[in-house]
C-alpha cells in the first residue's frame, strides 16, 4: 500500500498530539487515587468518552466488517446484546458505583462483605482478572493491531511496528494518570469517528458503488435485514438458540470487557471518577448510546461497500475488508487517517487497560496487604513497574501464544457465564457473603472445564450449562455459610443507598432506620425500557434512512424522540 507525503505527515501530527497532551498532565497525580481515579473530578462527558474509545479497539472495525460480511446488517445483534445490560448499569448500578466512593470496582468487597474470603477473593481477583484476564484482551488488541500492520505496512516487521507502539502508549500512559488519559482517549474517539465517516463518505461515492442507491442495488437484499434471518441455511452459526441466548442470559451473566453485569472493570473505575451519582449515571448514559447507537453506522457501510469491492475474500479475510477498501481510488491523505484512526483506536484501548490493570495491582494488593503504610510517591512508582511488566507479559501473549482473536472472545463469554449472577445480586441481596461472590467467580471456570473435558456440550448450551451450575452453587454456598457481619451491611446500605425488597426486610429485621434510595427498582426498570427504545429505535432509524422505507423510518424516529422526552422528563433528580 503505497503513501505519499500528506499520509505520513497526518500520521506523525497525530503521534505528536498523543504524546503532547498526556505530558501537560504528566506528574501532576500524586496519589492513588488521584493516578487512577481523577480526584474523583470528572464530568460526564470526559467519562462517558472515555468508555467509548476504550471499546473502540482496532479490531473493532473489523470484527464489524466481519459480522456483516458473514450475516448482513443484522449479524451486529453479536454485540447490540449488550445494549440491554450496558442501559441496565445505567438506572440500577452507576449510581450506586459513585455512592461507594471507592477507587476500584474490587474495594467494593472491604465494603460490602465481612471475613477472610475478602482478603482472598480481593487477591484471587487483582491476579485473575488484573493480570491473567487483562493480559489476554491486550494481547487480543495487539493480535488486532498487527493484522492492520500487515495490510498497511506489509514490508515492515509487525512484531517490531507493534512494540514500538505499544511503548509509546505505555509512555504517555504511565506518566499521565486517569486524567490525561481520559483527555487524550477522547481526542482520539473523535479523531477515530471523524476518519471512520470520512471514509464511509469517500467509499460510498466510489463509481463501483454509486451512492446508498448503488449499494443497496448490487447486494442481496438479506444483507440489509435488521434482524436475523433464522430460516437462512448460510447462518448456522447465527441460530434463533443462540441469538435467544445472547438477549436473554449472556448479557446479566457472562464477565465481558466494557460489558460486565452491574458495571464493573473499566466502565466502573470510570464511574467512580466522576464528581457525584447523578454525573456517574450520566456519563454511563451518554457512553451507552455512543457506544451502540452513534458508533456503528459508518463501520457497516464501509463493511457493505466492502462486500461490492471485494466479494471474492477468503471468511478469514473478511474482516479486512474494512482495510483494503483504500486500494481504491480516494483521495490522498485518506490512508494516513486511517492508519491514524486504527492508531486511535488501538492507544485509547491499551491506554485504559494498562491503568486498570495497574490499579487493581496497586489499589487491591500492594497498597492494601502488601505495603499498607507507604508513600503514595512510591506507589506511583510502582505503578510504573507493574504497567510494562504488564506490557511484556500482553506483548508475549500476543506474539507466540495466541493465533486467533474469535478464540479469546469466545473463551471470556464461555468461561465466565454465571459470574453475572453474584456481581448483579450482591447490591440487592444482604444474604450474599464472600463465600457467594468466591463461589460465582470459582466455579464458571471449573464447569467450563468440566464441559471440555466431560461434557462436551457445544455453544449455546454449554452456556446454559455454565450459568445453571454455577447460580445452583451459589445458592448452596450462601445458605451454608455464615451471613455478612451486620455492621459491615450497615455501613454498605448508610453509604451506598441500594434499593429494593431485601433491603427493606433486612433494615426492618435489624431495626436499622430506613435509607432513602435515589432511585427506586420500578423507576430503573421503567427508564432501562425507555434506554433500549431509545438504542434500537435510533439505530434502525438511521438504518431504514439508509436503505428501507421512509414510513419505517419516521415510526423509528417518532419512537426515538417519543422515549427520549420520556427519559428527560423521568431521570432521576439526584
Amino acid at each position: 500500500m503505497s503513501f505519499y507525503f500528506l499520509d505520513y505527515f497526518l500520521i506523525l501530527l497525530f503521534l505528536s498530539i498523543n504524546i503532547i497532551i498526556p505530558l501537560l498532565y504528566s506528574r501532576k497525580e500524586k496519589t492513588v487515587e488521584s493516578y487512577f481515579s481523577s480526584n474523583k473530578n470528572l464530568n460526564w462527558f470526559l467519562s462517558g468518552t472515555a468508555m467509548v474509545a476504550t471499546t473502540f479497539a482496532a479490531d473493532t472495525p473489523l470484527a464489524v466488517t466481519e459480522l456483516v460480511a458473514k450475516y448482513g446488517i443484522s449479524g451486529n445483534w453479536l454485540w447490540w446484546y449488550g445494549s440491554i445490560g450496558s442501559i441496565v448499569t445505567v438506572y440500577f448500578f452507576s449510581h450506586l458505583w459513585r455512592n461507594s466512593n471507592i477507587t476500584t470496582d474490587l474495594e467494593l468487597l472491604q465494603i460490602r462483605y465481612s471475613g477472610e474470603g475478602v482478603k482472598i477473593l480481593r487477591i484471587y481477583r487483582t491476579i485473575f482478572v488484573g493480570v491473567v484476564m487483562n493480559s489476554m484482551i491486550l494481547a487480543w488488541v495487539n493480535l488486532a493491531m498487527i493484522k492492520v500492520i500487515e495490510v498497511f505496512f506489509p514490508e515492515i516487521s509487525s512484531t517490531i511496528l507493534i512494540i514500538a507502539l505499544m511503548s509509546f502508549a505505555f509512555v504517555y500512559t504511565s506518566v499521565s494518570g486517569l486524567t490525561g488519559i481520559t483527555i487524550t482517549d477522547s481526542f482520539q474517539f473523535f479523531f477515530a469517528m471523524f476518519g471512520s465517516i470520512l471514509l464511509a463518505y469517500f467509499v460510498l461515492q466510489l463509481p463501483e458503488i454509486g451512492g446508498l442507491d448503488g449499494l443497496h442495488s448490487k447486494l442481496d437484499s438479506s444483507k440489509f435485514h435488521f434482524i436475523p434471518d433464522f430460516k437462512n441455511p448460510s447462518s448456522k452459526e447465527f441460530s434463533i438458540e443462540s441469538f435467544l441466548v445472547f438477549i436473554t442470559v449472556i448479557w446479566w451473566s457472562s464477565w465481558y470487557p466494557g460489558a460486565e453485569p452491574g458495571g464493573g472493570g473499566y466502565v466502573a473505575q470510570r464511574m467512580l471518577a466522576t464528581k457525584d451519582s447523578k454525573t456517574s449515571m450520566l456519563s454511563s448514559l451518554y457512553f451507552t448510546i455512543a457506544h451502540y447507537f452513534f458508533r456503528p453506522w459508518a463501520w457497516i457501510l464501509v463493511a457493505l461497500a466492502s462486500l461490492v469491492l471485494f466479494p471474492n475474500l477468503t471468511e478469514k479475510d473478511l474482516g479486512k475488508g474494512f482495510v483494503k477498501v483504500l486500494e481504491k481510488d480516494l483521495p490522498i491523505g485518506m490512508k494516513g487517517i486511517l492508519f491514524a484512526t486504527f492508531l486511535a483506536a488501538y492507544f485509547s484501548t491499551i491506554a485504559t487497560h494498562l491503568n486498570w490493570g495497574t490499579s487493581y495491582f496497586i489499589n487491591d494488593l500492594y497498597k492494601a496487604y502488601i505495603k499498607p503504610n507507604d508513600s503514595e510517591k512510591n506507589y506511583i512508582r510502582f505503578s510504573y513497574v507493574f504497567q510494562f511488566l504488564l506490557m511484556i507479559i500482553s506483548l508475549v501473549t500476543s506474539i507466540y501464544l495466541i493465533e486467533t482473536i474469535s478464540g479469546v472472545w469466545k473463551f471470556l463469554l464461555e468461561s465466565s457465564a454465571g459470574v453475572g449472577v453474584v456481581l448483579i445480586l450482591r447490591w440487592f441481596v444482604p444474604r450474599l457473603n464472600v463465600w457467594s461472590e468466591l463461589t460465582g467467580f470459582f466455579s464458571p471456570i471449573l464447569f467450563y472445564s468440566l464441559n471440555i473435558l466431560v461434557f462436551k456440550f457445544e455453544s449455546p448450551t454449554s452456556i446454559l450449562f455454565n450459568v445453571i451450575s454455577v447460580i445452583i452453587s451459589v445458592i448452596l454456598v450462601t445458605l451454608f455459610t455464615k451471613e455478612t457481619d451486620k455492621t459491615v451491611l450497615t455501613n454498605f446500605y448508610k453509604k451506598v443507598k441500594p434499593s429494593g425488597i431485601f433491603w427493606k426486610n433486612w433494615a426492618v429485621k435489624n431495626q436499622i432506620e430506613f435509607v432513602q434510595t435515589e432511585i427506586s427498582f420500578m423507576h430503573s426498570l421503567f427508564l432501562s425500557v425507555l434506554g433500549i427504545v431509545i438504542l434500537f429505535s435510533g439505530l434502525f432509524f438511521f438504518g431504514n434512512l439508509f436503505f428501507g422505507s421512509m414510513i419505517q423510518s419516521m415510526f423509528c424516529l417518532g419512537l426515538f424522540l417519543l422515549s427520549g422526552i420520556l427519559t428527560w422528563k423521568f431521570f432521576p433528580k439526584i
